[in-house]
């Protein structure tokens, strides 16, 4: 029982930390679009700008996740934590579209560590409880865009253009603090540190796992639905300015109910939800919510329905990835579990550089709904495919890693 304390207030201040380091990510993401075209960009450009970050956190997630691996999570969370504090202070200093680029592909970058953050929740929670405790890392986050945004809208209407991304770096600091006293290395890296640095696999073998089933289907999953939802965040202030009126003032309230949603679905929800249904019911529940949230979002004209597509939207999303996380963690061998949900955070990162590109562009042309319905088709891909997902091949592949333990402990002996 004592161990099973230390290992919850363990998750419990990783959590705390991601909470604080996402909430910046949420005054930031929000005003991003106003800023750009206040800068000169064009509606297209916003894509690009948006996809940068993920472009950096798509090169940086495999490399993190493997560093973690050999060295240990903790680290790499504090230097993270440390690279978004400079991200942030250079998007409130920037006056020009370049800076902004710059400041995206610091934080895209510093990004990386949500794979060693799901890597960290692997190595201290046992596999039947990691979809739930996924599931609180993941409300963290909803938290952050319920709480972030309206921090944004406020600090832009309190001290300008520069007041968020300063406030932002000012709390990224602060956690940084938190986490270098509070935060401990899991005691499953250590163990992995000390016995078997050298026997953490190339990169090329944790690739060729990847593309064999069934992580590859889960892969793909993960992939369809982070493109899907991302091809909408890039242009989302774009089409509530153009629909509502809304502005840097009042953007931050509509974060706060998408927010309080995925809050209330990821971390009340998803665990009781796993327990009684599985990961792969769970995930098709999820995929289903995400494309009537994105069909009913291209129509709304309305608040009412606005609200009813952004809480199928959130409800969606907060039930289709951390499963889907979990699904992919339990199916990886311990020791390359950093690796694993690096590549999968490289494979969603495809998602989030073609996503913004492909809704920009097609906002541009062809208007503010025609995101949502391309995205809506990416959601019901995602479906489709979840209806493979099967929950016995997880617990083969846990079995099979479970014959091998055994086996190298019996030749040890």
């Amino acid at each position: 029982m004592r161990r099973r304390e230390i290992e919850l207030a363990s998750v419990l201040v990783l959590i705390g930390t991601m909470l604080v380091d996402m909430i910046g990510f949420g005054i930031v993401l929000p005003l991003l679009p106003y800023y750009a075209l206040r800068f000169g960009a064009s509606d297209w450009m916003v894509g690009p700008l948006v996809a940068s970050f993920s472009m950096a956190q798509l090169l940086a997630a495999p490399f993190w996740g493997k560093i973690s691996d050999r060295y240990g999570r903790r680290p790499l969370i504090l230097v993270g934590l440390a690279c978004s504090a400079v991200s942030y202070v250079l998007f409130g200093l920037a006056t020009t579209v370049t800076v902004l680029f710059i400041s995206r592909i610091v934080q895209g970058a510093s990004g990386g560590t949500v794979a060693v953050a799901q890597a960290y929740v692997a190595d201290t929670t046992a596999p039947e409880r990691r979809a739930q405790v996924l599931g609180w890392l993941s409300a963290a986050s909803g938290a952050a865009f319920m709480v972030g945004p309206a921090i944004g809208s406020w600090a832009w209407r309190w001290g300008g253009h520069a007041a968020p991304g300063l406030v932002a770096a000012a709390l990224c600091l602060v956690n940084l603090g938190f986490a270098w006293r509070f935060l401990p290395e899991p005691a499953e890296a250590w163990g992995r540190e000390a016995g078997s640095r050298l026997a953490v696999p190339p990169l090329s073998d944790v690739l060729r796992s990847a593309v064999r089933e069934p992580l590859s289907r889960m892969i793909a999953v993960y992939f369809l639905g982070m493109g899907a939802f991302a091809s909408i965040t890039a242009i989302f202030p774009l089409f509530l300015q153009t629909r509502f009126g809304i502005d840097e003032s009042t953007i931050g309230y509509v974060f706060l109910y998408i927010g309080l949603v995925s809050v209330l679905v990821r971390g009340a929800t998803v665990g009781p939800l796993v327990r009684h249904l599985g990961e792969p019911f769970v995930s098709r529940l999820g995929a289903a919510l995400l494309g009537v949230g994105l069909g009913l979002g291209a129509v709304a004209d309305t608040y009412p329905l606005l609200g009813l597509s952004f809480t199928f939207i959130a409800g969606g999303t907060g039930t289709l990835f951390p499963p889907l996380a979990a699904l992919i963690s339990r199916s990886a061998a311990p020791e390359v579990q950093g690796s694993t949900l690096g590549i999968n955070q490289f494979f969603g990162g495809v998602g989030r550089v073609f996503g913004p590109l492909w809704g920009a562009a097609v906002f541009d042309i062809y208007g503010s709904g025609a995101p949502f319905l391309t995205a809506g088709v990416g959601a019901s891909l995602a479906f489709l495919l979840t209806l493979r997902l099967r929950r016995s091949e997880v617990l083969v592949a846990e079995s099979a890693r479970a014959s091998r333990v055994e086996s190298g402990s019996e030749v040890a002996s």
